[in-house]
């Protein structure tokens, strides 16, 4: 039986510790979470925003983790409780069978640190450090938490091959070379304060492992959140990855290069556990993405057939995305609407499991297809008038604070009308 529903579970089976260098703000810290339990939804969520790395074409990011996921589908029982790669996946080419665990261990590692208490991440890839690189190898990731002014660095690491106490040395050399280096140094506005290497040891075929690197912590370091600036890039990086998912490599771009915002467009949103989402939407056939224009990729909707444009499943609630988007247009003088923004619920994220889907606690969404998606609708959520964006920003100020999306999220947006089809494309989007 193919993997479709069934929680899984894995261990964090090890847990090594190593010394910090003597700098300010380096306060290591021990992974707290030993057992994760995850959906097949909230693999392929983590496989695909890991999977959005610059240096290859961002376009190939999805259709490679929906690759993985079909892969997981078949390699992977719907009746164990432990996560297991089955035996059978050893009949793929020795390329497929690397590539398979190279994206299943980093969407892991992301699920361990999302588990662990972190909540945005980026690519390393992404921010410029201040001043020569420690190192010619460097980490997959940088994670931020809420009220931590430092942030942590992360190494993946996965192997179907090699035995538990070879790939332990892999994860130390791991940490070691691409982890270790950074403590302490700046890396966009924060500081980098501990980070890990997290290694998932897939090779035996009943129960997959977690090996876990770390920055220890010494017995005088002081305690509680680091010292430093509000790590806003961090969520931005956040949020940009996953327009990239929901509007298109382009978009994503443009918006990190600030020629790009939200201002006076259109976007599909949708209701669903008693919150309101926006959608991401991909062309059934073409290209992902309408580069040249800047547009997300339904903005042609009145251009082209109606029957060309899906629902890709991956979704922001919208309270959340109008908050990024807020960001994109706002001046650096200004307090980011980052700085305010709302985390979801434990209990919004276990609900959503039960529709074979994943919510996030950023607010990213793998909407399934058990899921009902109500009031499907265009809507405008920056107006074109300055104005009125204003009057709708005062309208949510008593809202700002940072806390915990609840059960219930406001409407936000002017809703257009909606044009004649909406019914037809509507059945279009919750077919796919």
């Amino acid at each position: 039986m193919v993997w479709e529903t069934k929680h899984k579970a894995m261990n964090v089976t090890k847990v090594t510790g190593h010394l910090p260098p003597a700098k300010l703000n380096v306060r290591g810290r021990a992974p707290q979470k030993l057992t994760i339990t995850f959906t097949p939804a909230e693999l392929f969520g983590a496989m695909a925003r890991c999977s959005h790395l610059h240096v290859i074409n961002p376009s190939a990011a999805t259709p490679e983790a929906e690759t993985c996921r079909h892969l997981l589908h078949q390699y992977v029982d719907d009746t164990s409780e432990d996560f297991a790669i089955l035996g059978s996946a050893n009949r793929l080419k020795d390329f497929s069978r690397t590539h398979l665990a190279g994206v299943v261990g980093a969407g892991i590692s992301y699920l361990q640190m999302v588990r662990d208490g972190y909540i945005w991440f980026d690519h390393f890839e992404n921010f410029a450090l201040a001043g020569p690189a420690p190192s010619s190898k460097s980490p997959d990731f940088v994670f931020s938490q809420i009220g931590h002014g430092t942030v942590a660095v992360s190494e993946s690491k996965a192997t179907r091959g090699s035995s538990r106490k070879q790939f332990d040395g892999t994860v130390k050399r791991g940490y070691i070379e691409q982890v270790a280096p950074y403590l302490g140094t700046k890396l966009g506005s924060s500081v980098v304060s501990h980070g890990y290497a997290i290694g998932s040891w897939m090779t035996s075929l009943s129960r997959a492992e977690i090996l876990v690197h770390h920055t220890g912590t010494p017995t005088r370091s002081a305690a509680g959140p680091g010292e430093g600036p509000d790590p806003i890039d961090i969520r931005r990086g956040n949020y940009l990855d996953i327009l990239s998912l929901l509007l298109g490599p382009s978009i994503s771009r443009a918006a990190r290069e600030r020629t790009w915002n939200a201002r006076g467009r259109r976007f599909v949103t949708a209701r669903w556990l008693g919150h309101d989402w926006l959608l991401g939407m991909a062309p059934s056939h073409g290209a992902f993405a309408i580069a040249d224009r800047g547009e997300p990729v339904w903005a042609a909707l009145e251009e082209e057939p109606q029957v060309l444009w899906s629902f890709n499943a991956f979704a922001l609630e919208l309270g959340v995305a109008r908050r990024v988007f807020d960001s994109l247009d706002t001046p650096i003088t200004q307090v980011d609407p980052l700085s305010n923004i709302p985390v979801m619920s434990d209990r919004l994220i276990a609900e959503a499991s039960d529709f074979d889907s994943a919510v996030f606690p950023d607010g990213f969404a793998v909407i399934g297809r058990d899921a009902k998606l109500e009031n499907v609708s265009v809507i405008m959520p920056i107006p074109r008038d300055p104005d009125k964006a204003q009057a709708a920003e005062d309208g949510e100020a008593a809202e700002a604070q940072m806390g915990v999306v609840g059960d219930e999220a406001s409407e936000f947006g002017i809703i257009s009308d909606v044009q004649e089809g909406m019914e037809q494309l509507e059945k279009n989007w919750l077919a796919e």
